[in-house]
Formats: structure tokens, C-alpha cells, sequence
């Protein structure tokens, strides 16, 4: 999904906040770890203002950098550019040693490749939520790819699994029990968009919290999900 450009009103309200946050040497290393040029502009705020109206492409990356300070301020930077509160991190040590724990439990249960890489301390700082909220997208990322349908969700999914003549085949789908099979684990992928995906599409971030057991669980869910699909069949692809 591409998110509209922000305003240059909302460029400047980041800029000016992360102008009265970090010293300059702060701001510098925060543009060059987002790969966007810095400009000779001596004033902290109009620096970061010049350098995002001049590389807007790398604002996501920009905020992602901006947001991994923030959180131990319990503020946030939402992707409309407004400024928002969220539960404060307290250490990166502290994310680091989640991260850990939730790899580590992954591993013990088996956790798929997939998911691994959700499991991220960069994601665990900012809340669980966001491990969680990533490797959801990424599941419908890749039944995106399997299907050829630029779709999501439900839609994504009774499209590409459901009916008589599925697009893609977890099984044989021989018998009864098989085709059950398919339409159950179909529905445990709509479980988990309704519970979160599309709540974290339509409400701010901020607005949720998910615990670190929970996550994990989801997270676990997930890897099942990818191994059945690691032996699906595409039997058709649009396009």
C-alpha cells in the first residue's frame, strides 16, 4: 500500500520536535542511518525539514530511525506525521533481551524462517504489536506472491484457498477430511488478519498493546501457517 505524501506543514511540525529532542550530531547520524543527504543548513529543525522535502522517499525510513529513539520518551512518530504518546521503552537492553526471548522460544518450538525475522529487536522496542502487526503483513505478502491477487484479508484469502476450485492446495484435497483441512486452516488465516491486521489498519498503533506471550503465540501461528504453505500447490495464478 503507498501512503500519500505528507504535507509540508506536517514535515515541518517532525522537523521542529526533533529539533527541540536531539543535538545536532543526533540529527545527522539519524539521516545518514536512512540513507538521505544532509543539507548545509545550519538551524537543527530547517535542516531536517530540507532534508525530507528533498528525499520524501526516505521518511519511512526516517521515522523508523526517529521511532526507536522516541520510544524511550514515550512518544511515537504516526505515519500521518502527528506526534503521538505510546508505552515507553525503558532500555535497549531490555528490547534486545525480548527479542532474544521470544527468537529463542521460537526456535525451541520451530518457528519458521519467515517469521523469524519479525522477532527483531528494533520491532520488540517499539511494543510486541509491531512484531505481531509485521509478520501479518508478511503472511499476506506471500499469498500475494503464490496467487497474483492484489488482494487482503478475507478477500485475500477465501479467494486464494476457498471454494471447489482453489487457486492453491494445502493438500491433495482428495477427500473430505483433506478439504476441511483447507477450509480450517483458511479460517485460521482470517482469524488472525481480523484480530489483528485490520485492527491495526484502521486504528493508531498506540491504541494497542500486545503482551509478549501473546505474541509469541500469534507468532507460532504464523509459522504454522507457513509451513503448510512451504508445501502447497498453486494450482492456477492470475495473470
Amino acid at each position: 500500500m503507498i501512503m500519500p505524501a505528507l504535507g509540508s506543514g506536517a514535515v515541518e511540525g517532525i522537523a521542529r520536535t526533533m529539533g527541540d529532542t536531539f543535538t545536532g550530531s543526533q540529527i545527522d547520524r539519524l539521516l545518514d542511518a536512512s540513507h538521505i543527504p544532509i543539507p548545509e543548513v545550519s538551524t537543527k529543525w530547517r535542516r531536517i525539514d530540507a532534508a525530507v522535502m528533498e528525499e520524501p522517499a526516505g521518511f519511512e525510513a526516517l521515522r523508523d530511525e526517529l521511532n526507536g529513539v522516541l520510544a524511550f520518551a514515550g512518544l511515537a512518530v504516526r505515519k500521518d506525521g502527528e506526534i503521538a504518546r505510546r508505552k515507553m521503552a525503558t532500555t535497549h537492553d531490555e528490547a534486545a533481551a525480548t527479542s532474544r526471548r521470544l527468537r529463542d522460544e521460537m526456535s525451541r518450538r520451530g518457528g519458521h524462517s519467515e517469521v523469524f525475522k519479525y522477532c527483531s529487536a528494533e520491532l520488540v522496542a517499539q511494543d510486541c504489536f509491531n512484531a505481531v502487526f509485521e509478520a501479518t503483513k508478511g503472511l499476506a505478502e506471500r499469498v500475494r506472491e503464490m496467487s497474483g491477487l492484489d488482494l487482503d484479508g478475507h478477500r485475500l484469502v477465501g479467494a486464494t484457498f476457498e471454494g471447489d476450485d482453489p487457486m492453491v492446495a494445502l493438500n491433495s484435497l482428495r477427500t473430505e477430511t483433506e478439504r476441511n483441512e483447507q477450509r480450517g486452516l483458511a479460517n485460521i488465516m482470517k482469524g488472525v488478519f481480523s484480530a489483528f491486521r485490520n485492527p491495526g489498519a484502521h486504528q493508531p498503533k498506540l491504541a494497542w498493546h500486545v503482551a509478549e506471550a501473546d505474541a509469541l503465540d500469534l507468532l507460532c501461528t504464523l509459522s504454522l501457517v507457513h509451513r503448510r504453505l512451504d508445501k502447497a500447490v498453486v494450482l492456477r495464478r492470475e495473470g
